[in-house]
């Protein structure tokens, strides 16, 4: 009988086995792999979906789902295959033509066999619980965020952005929620204590471009240059609201009239609404007929620096791009994921220039792009801007600054090689070609090779293909310098680009273009010993290091009348960007040296872009790589400098900078008294003004520096705070301040547990305090738990970007031991994930220059 049981119960698996294998005779592997989308692409189309959910009012209770999937199946050869990322408890039933049918829920995904299907179209209804993975679920309010392949994690499809489909949507939530998605609202109607919203069928769209978001929100309703536009909001400050409204309705208005004006098409989805969401996980994401967007992104303070204001606009340009760039055409599979973020950064940089004609743009986009691109690609952990991708449940490791800031340099490049006017026609030859489906970046070389005389495929396989940037330095003697490459690491390749170059003598100037090849240039033939200022005007990308003779005369004469040049903010942002390249690669000053020349130079600048540079860089050196004594030696005088610049100051907008920069730094008992009476108002400082978000940050930096009673404090603030929603964040951040250290061990215990993880901005401030730089010899004893969390936090994506976890982790630790924590971990563990292991170098690549220039 034993014996029996073993082969019947044998035979059963092999039959399970057999069912759940695809074309190519594998079983499904968790995630959509490579094999399984291209199978699928080949064998569906015409999808269409009708979901309808029913939202509960309790967070804790169920999301009740069902749906009907239609689609034509063009071949009986395999199983079929869908996602359904959820226990399978969730799953109820399965029917065809309204019989249930039955299936296997392997790794994942729903496996229905060929006999339960027809050749052609088939309509399949299945009844769920949703996921609440990927449903942000609040008390008042939830939203979807579905990339790069989390629908499936919510509801049964096939999750892959080649297979577009429409979507029909019905909603049954609490009667106090509003509700909006995709789609035009068809219906509102009241049955009992719920109100039903039915959507209209959506335009073909990917999978992760469909969204939903529901509760307690307030919307405003108006009409731009004939555009309706709603947008949903949950600021319960109405002075706020009403000030920056106007303007975010306006940039929107602006920024889809000059795309539809740049591409020749126009607005493809019909509706144009935007739900402002408080700590939405990054800036904005492009859900068709309904961007998402982080609401602090959107509305401002009073007095918002010009950095601000700029991004703000640059957010909603940029996800404004996305209608065309990345919606109506898609990448083909997600290793392309830059080319659609590439477009949108690229074309948000020209939609800004008009609503900022004080802004100098070339010096927005050099401090915008360079220094982030350069921050991974200087370390070994870098990455080429097309990546590869076996699954879809690493997308989310593609992204990070390659992505958004190096290929925005790269596009810039390519446009400057072939013309802005054969750019804009290949542009939209693509978009028409490939709307609502799919492309690739070769099939926009292919466009554009037929209409170059430029050889753009080598070049692409160099500056998109590879890893890493380029090294340049000066060669010669006093009979002529020369600037060339360094051998590359790579093979031979060959950094094509033009670089501009200043020179200075006793008596001349000027400046001279070489187009870099595979032989030294000629810079100048001097008459007496030059200064050589390379890649002056910013546009070159690379490493191009100063002599000390040349960086000494620029520090010294910082934005002197005397000289025409250092007059030039480009030129200023530029040389400054050279400057921080070579301290970093330990070709500059010393740290303390390095402090105090900033602190010489910051009072001499009057263009609040690279004033707002200097102050990133000076806290960067400031926590990272000044010890603990020299930072006692200036403590004084950087704070003196910071106050006297946050008084003087005429710049509103500059003068929340300083503010933020000595809140930051202070740690004299003057400094503290000045941040204490910030606080609770018994000091004042003409045009500042001060919102909850900043009074919630100066009682942060009140207790975690020990500045009078922690819990009054952060009662008086909890009280103070009006806000729901930063209020609750508050609450959930005080652990990580405690200055108890067993109250600090139990909180980061906590996020062991992803249900603890779900709101990515609560937590990432929180383990910005936990591994602040005053805690940091208490807080090593994280970095190893923290390590072995990435893979699970990757999976499960409640920290969409795994980076953004490394790199607050890492950021308060500049000590030989952390150093050591990271490369022992990624020593015992040699099979680590590559993609991940990236992420590490990249991630503390900081800590380990800091650790060499501590030396």
């Amino acid at each position: 009988m034993h014996t029996r049981f073993l082969f019947l119960f044998f035979i059963s698996i092999i039959l399970i086995s057999q069912s759940c294998k695809n074309a190519k005779n594998e079983m499904p592997e968790k995630g959509v792999s490579f094999a399984l989308n291209e199978y699928r692409k080949k064998t569906l189309d015409s999808i269409q979906y009708n979901i309808e959910l029913e939202i509960p009012s309790q967070k804790t209770q169920v999301i009740k789902g069902k749906q009907i999937v239609t689609f034509n199946l063009k071949s009986l050869d395999s199983a079929l295959v869908m996602d359904f990322n959820a226990d399978s408890s969730f799953l109820h039933a399965v029917k065809s033509s309204g019989k249930e049918i039955a299936y296997d829920f392997v790794n994942e995904h729903i496996v229905i066999s060929a006999d339960q299907l027809v050749k052609g179209k088939n309509e399949i209804e299945i009844t769920f619980t949703a996921g609440d993975l990927s449903l942000n679920r609040n008390e008042e309010y939830l939203y979807t965020l579905f990339v790069p392949d989390r629908a499936s994690t919510c509801f049964p499809l096939f999750d892959q952005p080649d297979l577009k489909a429409s979507y029909n949507l019905t909603l049954k939530t609490p009667k106090d929620w509003e509700a909006v998605s995709n789609g035009i609202l068809k219906e509102k109607k009241s049955a009992g204590d719920q109100n039903i919203y039915q959507f209209e069928k959506t335009k073909p769209i990917s999978s992760y471009l469909f969204a939903f978001a529901a509760g307690k929100f307030f919307k405003t309703e108006k009409t731009v240059g004939g555009r309706a536009m709603t947008m949903y909001y949950r600021e319960t400050d109405r002075k706020k609201v009403e000030r920056n409204s106007d303007e975010v309705f306006n940039l929107h208005a602006k920024s889809v009239a000059w795309l539809e004006e740049y591409t020749a098409i126009k607005y493809p989805f019909g509706k144009f609404d935007f739900v402002l969401i408080p700590s939405f996980q990054y800036g904005g994401m492009e859900h068709p007929g309904s961007i998402f967007y982080n609401e602090s992104s959107l509305f401002l303070d009073e007095n918002a620096p010009v950095n601000r204001k700029l991004a703000r606009a640059s957010v909603i340009a940029h996800e404004s791009a996305h209608m065309w760039f990345g919606d109506l055409v898609t990448m083909d599979w997600f290793n392309d994921v830059w080319l659609k973020e590439v477009f949108a950064n690229f074309m948000a940089a020209k939609i800004v220039h008009p609503s900022f004609p004080e802004i100098n743009h070339d010096l927005r986009f050099l401090l915008a792009h360079y220094p982030g691109a350069y921050e991974v690609d200087r370390s070994i952990g870098t990455n080429p801007i097309l990546q590869k991708l076996g699954n879809l449940k690493n997308a989310g490791t593609l992204y990070g600054g390659i992505i958004y800031q190096k290929a925005p340099i790269v596009m810039r490049q390519l446009e400057k090689k072939i013309g802005e006017g054969l750019m804009r026609e290949s542009l939209q030859e693509y978009l028409k070609t490939f709307s609502f489906s799919n492309a690739k970046w070769d099939d926009l070389i292919k466009i554009i090779d037929k209409k170059s005389p430029e050889d753009i495929a080598t070049w692409s396989n160099v500056w998109v293909k590879t890893a890493g940037m380029p090294e340049y330095e000066f060669v010669g003697d006093k009979d002529e310098i020369l600037i060339k490459q360094k051998n590359d690491s790579l093979s031979d390749r060959i950094w094509q680009q033009p670089v501009v170059t200043f020179w200075k003598e006793l008596f001349a100037q000027g400046s001279v273009m070489v187009h870099i090849d595979n032989k030294p240039q000629s810079i100048r033939k001097p008459d007496l010993p030059a200064m050589v200022f390379p890649n002056a005007n910013g546009q070159g990308y690379g490493y191009f290091k100063m002599d000390s003779v040349s960086e000494d005369y620029f520090l010294k004469n910082y934005n002197s009348n005397k000289d025409t040049m250092l007059t030039d903010p480009v030129f200023r942002g530029a040389m400054l960007v050279n400057i921080w390249e070579g301290f970093l690669r330990g070709d500059g000053a010393e740290p303390e040296l390095f402090v105090n020349t900033l602190l010489n130079i910051l009072p001499k600048e009057n263009n609040a872009l690279i004033s707002d540079n200097l102050l990133g860089d000076l806290q960067t050196i400031w926590w990272t790589f000044l010890t603990a004594s020299q930072r006692t030696r200036q403590q004084e005088r950087i704070e003196k400098v910071l106050w006297t610049l946050l008084e003087t100051t005429q710049d509103k907008g500059m003068k929340n900078s300083y503010f933020r920069a000595f809140r930051n730094v202070a740690m004299t008992e003057d400094g503290l008294k000045k941040v204490e009476s910030l606080w609770n108002e018994k000091l004042k400082v003409k045009d500042l003004i001060l919102s909850e978000d900043d009074k919630i940050g100066l009682a942060y930096e009140l207790v975690l520096k020990g500045q009078g009673d922690g819990n009054a404090v952060f009662e008086k603030q909890l009280n103070d705070t009006k806000n729901p929603d930063r209020k609750s964040r508050m609450k959930f951040v005080i652990p990580a301040l405690s200055p108890d250290q067993n109250v600090r061990d139990a909180f980061f215990e906590s996020l062991k547990k992803p249900e603890n993880r779900e709101h990515e901005a609560w937590v990432l401030e929180a383990l910005g305090y936990l591994h602040h730089p005053i805690r940091a010899k208490n807080a090593n004893k994280y970095l190893k738990p923290s390590l072995d969390l990435l893979q699970e936090i990757q999976l499960t994506g409640d920290i969409f970007f795994p980076q953004r976890w490394l790199g607050v982790t890492f950021s308060g630790h500049s000590d030989k031991e952390s150093a050591e924590i990271a490369n022992s971990f990624l020593k015992s563990n040699p099979d680590y994930p590559y993609y991940l292991k990236n992420k590490i170098l990249q991630s503390t690549d900081m800590l380990d220059r800091a650790v060499r220039l501590k030396k």
